[in-house]
């Protein structure tokens, strides 16, 4: 009988030991508060095999630590153009959103690389199509844009010149061959999808008046490992081709967030990369509504969505409310001093994000956005 009463009393307890474990998996996929939208990068393979809607619909790609934390995906494929084809296959995910309500309370939407220019085009858009099939628009509270193509590459200005029958160095051509799994002399503009719309200046025609949303930039600029064996040759030379700082794959005057596509060494002109305070040639001026807000120097362009550290993260704008996402994030900074008659020591003041030290990019942007 007494074990009979303990079975019981476990049984009447178990609802709630569920309802204390589950609680937490439910707040975890969300960013203060909104439920998290994942809008991946250019997968480069699409160009070769596109892939079926139903693979389309299936696909992961950002990283496995934010997809823990997703509640939705706007896919597409790279063999398609922005206008158009992109915009169809995003549209029927965004109404299937709208239907479920995902947005309701509002919706914080994490894009990486190109990812970036195909949600603007969407933002721009959004309203008219989803209102004229009934819905209002999903409620993009703000955007977190890792490594943002939204302004354009030189690798793709490269790709589609060549194509086009304009004249580069053969290194470089090779380079972007070699970056990308293409032979661009057997290559039509047709078939490049949407390398096409990441030529700087195509990628900078598309959606660019003023929109609403505030788009939180998160850049990099680290060079991969050089030292790796044919590609560290080929980032060696894509160094060539990107003018002023960049994360291998994208220019810094893309990942800020810049009006123009100049060569920018920094997204502040008061700190660097490194975190390092100090005049840095950087923008003048951004795209609307467009704020950089964390900086790293040891990143590249395929690590910064991973929960990987590989170092110290440098805030940037900081302290404001994005519509009700509050960028609060911690700083701490860290002097450096040294007399006179020991000029190598390389003195000054940093300026980084607290716990960035030891943990990755990603879960700092997270944790402290939750806080």
């Amino acid at each position: 009988m007494k074990k009979q009463k303990k079975i019981k009393s476990l049984l009447a307890c178990l609802p709630l030991a569920l309802a204390f474990l589950i609680a937490p998996l439910t707040s975890q996929a969300q960013i203060a508060g909104y439920n998290l939208i994942l809008v991946h990068g250019f997968v480069i393979e699409d160009i070769v095999t596109p892939p079926s809607y139903a693979d389309l619909l299936a696909r992961r790609k950002v990283s496995d630590y934010w997809q823990a934390r997703a509640e939705g995906y706007l896919n597409w494929s790279g063999k398609k153009r922005i206008e158009g084809g992109i915009a169809t296959d995003v549209y029927n995910q965004a109404l299937t959103l709208a239907q479920n309500g995902t947005c309701n309370a509002g919706c914080v939407v994490l894009t990486h690389s190109t990812g970036d220019l195909v949600l603007r085009y969407f933002l721009a858009n959004q309203a008219a199509w989803l209102q004229s099939a009934g819905y209002p628009p999903l409620n993009i509270v703000a955007t977190l844009d890792f490594a943002g193509a939204g302004g354009g590459t030189g690798l793709a200005d490269v790709a589609v010149g060549t194509v086009s029958g304009g004249s580069f160095l053969a290194d470089q051509i090779w380079a972007v061959e070699m970056m990308w799994g293409l032979d661009l002399g057997s290559m039509t503009l047709g078939q490049m999808g949407v390398i096409n719309d990441l030529a700087t200046s195509k990628a900078r025609s598309l959606a660019n008046f003023p929109m609403s949303t505030p788009r939180l930039r998160i850049s990099v600029d680290g060079t991969g490992n050089l030292l790796e064996i044919g590609m560290g040759q080929v980032r060696t030379i894509t160094k060539t081709i990107l003018i002023g700082s960049d994360d291998t794959v994208v220019p810094a005057h893309s990942t800020c967030g810049s009006s123009s596509p100049w060569a920018y060494e920094s997204c502040s002109s008061n700190v660097d990369y490194e975190g390092k305070q100090g005049w840095e040639p950087a923008p003048s001026s951004y795209m609307p509504n467009h704020f950089p807000i964390v900086m790293a120097h040891d990143y590249d362009h395929f690590q910064i969505t991973q929960d990987v550290h590989k170092g110290k993260a440098a805030f940037v704008q900081n302290n404001f409310n994005a519509n009700g996402l509050q960028v609060s994030l911690t700083e701490w900074w860290h002097v450096v001093t040294a007399p006179w008659w020991q000029p190598w020591v390389n003195t000054g003041t940093w300026q980084y994000i607290g716990q960035s030290d030891y943990k990755s990019l990603s879960k700092v942007v997270y944790q402290q956005l939750n806080d």
